[in-house]
């Protein structure tokens, strides 16, 4: 609440603004907390008016109202059912006093007024009741669906007792800009950094916790910047110091002193020199899914244990045994069918593949092969990927590499598109400059060729526009300016392996 009694004082800890927005119709009680005090629908606090007509019922008799209102009749009036007679306001100046119900009229912004009992002076009423043009930011004790201003504002907040949410009487919304949103049993939308974010670091060779991701990671991928090393992919589903890489072929590895611990703000590292060597620098990007938690998953031919983020629903942790079957397929949990993933055997060494579901790339999703140094050619074999995936299967081939027989593992990490978050599409190069637009200010962007063999380059924000690496080899960072980020996407430059004329791209972007 934003006043408090202290000696018999109100204290404001929000001055100039009101905590409460008064409805159309409000109760009056008056109570005795070391003085008497008028409130308004069994509140008391700073109060806003809105223009237009409001009424305060139940006045008492023995505390007579009226609205200082002196030089302001024009922006503000009022007058009520049982006339009380007149007296001289603290202003000086003389005020009709009225008990029952009484009437204000709102016409235009009266800035401040007070409100006073012609026998106990002012109850709480000085300089209380403010003109509001809106309900932004505040908590309205009492309304309904009419209770809102001619223009909604992106970041109201209002009490609609017109609407039920789940088993309340009345419901408080929010409006995002578009709708109004319930916040009752519904939380409002979290913004990215609540599901992604990215850190860096420089190596001491000694255990460290690594924080100010915002919230527990549930994917990490970790790459030295400063010297040739794999990429290592950590979860929390498989357990800290397991990991695999997509520039490698083989099986899933355990190290202890690698990652060891995913923590509230991010995450512990050992002294390896693949997370930790002294005097490199390194780069983490950081995913959430649901804190480690997996549930069974059967909606396709092939049971998977899934870790799912939500309720902004994108990123699904996926792991599975193969069942060798040409045409079965995959439950993945995301709700939406899913844009890009990538896939790694863990159980035995295989090549690494990566999935590609993007509109305007064809109607059979694209596999890439992520262990080859110098880049792959996107194929559509009909042994990994043979149609589309939907809202909730990935349709799947028998190739060994993504599903062999019941004796061979595999981790899937799988992105959908959701607007505000992550974007994936396609684009033609120019060989000039060209503005790709997300939709958002990026924070990683993946950038692949379709047409023909390329790298798999992975840029980032908080790197640097110029900074460069690659998912499928170990090279450190390079540096050069391919594109820059801009607040609603990114720009191109003429550079040949991002923007080569004739030549088609994928990207995926995250915000």
């Amino acid at each position: 609440m934003a006043t408090t009694k202290v000696r018999g004082e109100v204290v404001d800890f929000n001055p100039g603004n009101p905590d409460y927005i008064l409805d159309s119709t409000n109760a009056v009680t008056v109570i005795n907390a070391g003085g008497n005090q008028y409130n308004f629908n069994g509140v008391y606090g700073k109060f806003g008016a809105k223009i237009g007509t409001i009424t305060l019922t139940g006045v008492p008799a023995g505390h007579p109202i009226a609205f200082i209102n002196n030089g302001k009749t024009s922006q503000i009036s009022y007058t009520g059912t049982v006339d009380e007679g007149t007296a001289t306001g603290p202003d000086g100046n003389t005020y009709t006093f009225y008990s029952g119900t009484v009437t204000l009229t709102v016409s235009a912004d009266f800035g401040t007024i007070s409100y006073y009992c012609k026998i106990h002076g002012y109850m709480g009423g000085q300089d209380n009741l403010v003109y509001t043009y809106s309900e932004s930011g505040l908590k309205i004790p009492t309304g309904t669906n009419n209770n809102r201003p001619a223009t909604d504002v992106a970041g109201m907040i209002r009490n609609n007792t017109n609407e039920t949410s789940e088993s309340s009487a009345s419901c408080e919304e929010y409006y995002n800009g578009s709708t109004w949103q319930k916040l009752n049993n519904t939380p409002p939308p979290a913004g990215p950094r609540s599901f992604f974010n990215i850190v860096t670091w420089s190596g001491n060779g000694a255990n460290r916790a690594i924080t100010g991701v915002g919230f527990q990671p549930d994917a990490v991928w970790i790459k030295n910047r400063s010297t040739t090393a794999d990429l290592h992919m950590f979860d929390s589903t498989r357990g800290a110091t397991k990991f695999v890489s997509p520039q490698s072929a083989a099986a899933e590895q355990t190290a202890s002193n690698t990652l060891t611990s995913f923590d509230s703000d991010g995450f512990s590292l050992g002294v390896s020199s693949a997370v930790n060597d002294n005097g490199n620098d390194y780069v983490a990007w950081c995913w959430k899914a649901n804190g480690g938690t997996t549930s069974s998953n059967t909606d396709g031919g092939i049971t998977t244990t899934l870790q799912v983020n939500s309720p902004n629903t994108y990123f699904s942790i996926i792991r599975y045994n193969g069942n060798y079957t040409q045409g079965t397929t995959l439950g993945h949990g995301i709700g939406t069918a899913p844009g890009v993933g990538w896939i790694g055997r863990t159980s035995h060494s295989e090549n690494r593949r990566s999935f590609w579901q993007i509109s305007g790339t064809g109607g059979t999703p694209y596999q890439v092969t992520t262990d080859s140094p110098s880049g792959s050619t996107p194929t559509q074999p009909n042994s990994f990927f043979p149609s589309n995936a939907t809202a909730s299967v990935v349709n799947y081939g028998n190739d060994p590499s993504i599903n062999y027989t019941s004796a061979y593992q595999y981790i899937f990490y799988l992105f959908a598109s959701v607007t505000n978050f992550t974007n994936f599409g396609t684009y033609s190069g120019n060989g000039s400059t060209q503005a790709i637009t997300t939709g958002f200010a990026p924070k990683l962007i993946w950038i692949q060729r379709q047409d023909a063999a390329g790298n798999w380059q992975m840029y980032d924000s908080v790197r640097g526009n110029t900074k460069i690496l690659m998912m499928n080899n170990d090279q450190a960072e390079i540096t050069d300016t391919r594109l820059t980020f801009d607040s609603t996407g990114f720009t191109l430059n003429a550079t040949a392996v991002s923007n080569g004329s004739g030549s088609t791209f994928w990207y995926c972007a995250w915000a």
